[in-house]
């Protein structure tokens, strides 16, 4: 099983792991990108408001 993965990970070119953790990372970043590029709108006001812990 072992010897499989790692025929598996020797096979798989490292252009298609840059490109998913590029994506994944794309996800993770995307609300605060959302702000940056479109600025910070009413809802995103009401959101961070309302979602403090009191």
């Amino acid at each position: 099983m072992r010897k499989a993965a790692y025929r598996l990970v020797k096979s798989t070119p490292t252009v298609l792991v840059h490109v998913i953790f590029l994506v994944l990372l794309a996800l993770a970043i995307a609300p605060a990108l959302r702000v940056l590029l479109f600025g910070l709108s009413l809802d995103d006001l009401l959101q961070l408001r309302c979602s403090v812990p009191v």
